[in-house]
């Protein structure tokens, strides 16, 4: 936001519940945003960027054996489709909503209360203290709405919300809201 000609950065604050408002004292003003706020653009170049390896004699005692990743944080960062999955869906259900995901082209995510419960991975919770994503489409199954998952998917194109509640949290920010029961409401989109 800009006030008064000045750059103010909003940052969140004790879990979502404050956001403060940071502005710079300085003629210079910068501000920063978390990886996924903004939609990933095309590269601008036309041809691609020459690259060169050198073959470097190793310089120290460490050697690297092996290198791999207990996670896909990638995949979610890039997905046009993300299903969001909130601590109102049973795990019994997740092999269904996983079969669902890969039939659609769609990534899954979490609320951070599924992932403190170890139900899915942190590499896949979105929001205040996860990742913030850009898909196309997100739907969200399971959620409440609260500003501390939301946040990290308010830059999505279409946002989707499925909830038997029809005074929760989630109508104030989703573009399309199903009041009712998320299974019968998602397999009908599916």
């Amino acid at each position: 936001a800009v006030h008064d000609d000045r750059l103010i950065a909003l940052k969140p604050a004790f879990g979502g519940q404050l956001v403060a408002e940071i502005g710079c004292s300085s003629p210079t003003q910068m501000a920063t945003l978390r990886p996924g706020v903004l939609a990933l653009r095309a590269p601008r170049a036309a041809e691609p960027i020459p690259v060169h390896s050198l073959d470097v004699a190793a310089q120290s005692r460490l050697r690297v054996e092996k290198r791999w990743r207990d996670d896909d944080a990638d995949e979610l960062a890039n997905a046009e489709f993300v299903i969001g999955v909130g601590q109102g869906v049973d795990t019994a259900d997740y092999p269904l909503l996983e079969r669902w995901a890969a039939e659609l082209g769609a990534v899954l995510c979490a609320t951070r209360k599924v992932t403190d419960q170890g139900w899915m991975p942190r590499a896949r919770q979105v929001g205040i203290t996860g990742h913030c994503i850009s898909p196309k489409l997100y739907i969200g199954i399971g959620t409440s709405g609260k500003f501390n998952h939301t946040v990290g998917v308010r830059r999505a194109g279409t946002n989707v919300g499925i909830n038997p509640d029809p005074d929760c949290p989630l109508w104030d920010w989703c573009d399309i809201g199903l009041v009712g029961d998320w299974k019968a409401a998602f397999e009908r989109l599916v």
